[in-house]
């Protein structure tokens, strides 16, 4: 009996030596490893420019087709570019790996082990047609995915718990403490729940859903084309990670069923970008008219950067771009 008593104390013991030892810590940027490259407060990403004009069309060709909207059905073959209908409590950079910077998130209250964190949201956060996004969609979104999601979801984050318990907070509890399970769900897409309730995460859409990122579905053609429009008054618009981003009117993809046709759309002037990895194709089939007249440059990601005529195409090896600049004679740019 003694002997019981005693491991029973020594078990309150530890749980409670445990419970004291962790801290409770603010913040709004997070890395998986060391520590973010832009400090709190930076006004925008390295590679944006907040300066750029804004306007004008941009042309890509995808390979394939498309049947629906929903880039999380589980049949189907989603369009091209649904993945980024929707905004996510933090987004990444693309000039580091693993950093997360709030974006519908505005700051969090977070234990150091990570087995929890409080999230409370930008109060500006709107979907496109103009309902605020609250933590009840970001507790409804994780609820989706959870039960019609993808099964390695359910097995992935089983025993994690996602509550509102504030209009504009979130607490996340893990059933795992650990940093990089906390991190990955920062990455989560947010959804209505005034759409969502009403039509499964398992099956496609015929029409776009609503959504709240800086481009919506505005025109399309099942299987051929769709056409995305910046959303003119997007309420994330001027926040850092969006600064001097997001700065084509439309973003045209047409879409082919066999790429040696795209190739050459993209030769004849159909479509503005492509990207090239095959080094054969790269050597001996960038020839014609457009490139003997300089309408096109060829340029590898190895060359150094340097400026591109105005209304020339720039191809890339690894990233192949179509630039001009507001004031060229391009149809489209």
């Amino acid at each position: 009996m003694f002997a019981r008593v005693c491991l029973i104390l020594l078990t309150l013991f530890s749980l409670n030596s445990q419970a004291q030892t962790i801290t409770i810590k603010e913040g709004s940027t997070f890395a998986i490893i060391g520590e973010p490259k832009y400090a709190v407060g930076f006004d925008h990403f390295d590679y944006a420019n907040p300066s750029a004009p804004k306007g004008g069309t941009i042309v890509n060709a995808s390979i394939g087709t498309f049947d629906n909207f929903n880039r999380y059905a589980l049949r189907g073959n989603p369009g091209v570019r649904t993945d980024a209908l929707y905004d996510t409590l933090f987004t990444t950079s693309d000039d580091e790996p693993g950093s997360y910077y709030p974006l519908i998130a505005a700051h969090t209250r977070y234990a150091d082990d990570f087995s929890w964190m409080e999230i409370t949201l930008n109060p500006h956060a709107r979907f496109h047609d103009g309902s605020p996004i609250t933590a009840g969609d970001v507790a409804f979104t994780f609820h989706k995915f959870m039960t019609e999601g993808v099964p390695q979801f359910r097995l992935f984050y089983k025993g994690t718990r996602v509550e509102a318990i504030a209009p504009r907070t979130v607490r996340i509890t893990l059933a795992q403490p650990g940093k990089e399970n906390m991190l990955s769900l920062l990455s989560l897409p947010v959804m209505p729940e005034a759409f969502w309730r009403n039509h499964k995460l398992s099956d496609p859409l015929s029409t776009p859903p609503l959504a709240s990122g800086p481009y919506r579905i505005t025109d399309w053609r099942m299987g051929q084309y769709i056409i995305y429009s910046r959303v003119k008054d997007y309420w994330a618009a001027d926040l850092p990670v969006n600064r001097g981003r997001w700065n084509f009117d439309t973003l045209r993809y047409d879409y082919y069923l066999d790429d040696n046709v795209a190739f050459e759309a993209f030769k004849a002037g159909a479509v503005d970008r492509r990207a090239e990895t095959m080094a054969k194709n790269w050597s001996t089939r960038y020839v014609g008219r457009n490139f003997t007249h300089g309408y096109m440059s060829k340029m590898s990601t190895r060359t150094p950067r340097r400026r591109i005529p105005n209304g020339w195409r720039l191809i890339s090896s690894a990233r192949c771009l179509t630039t001009a600049s507001p004031g060229s004679h391009h149809p489209r740019l």
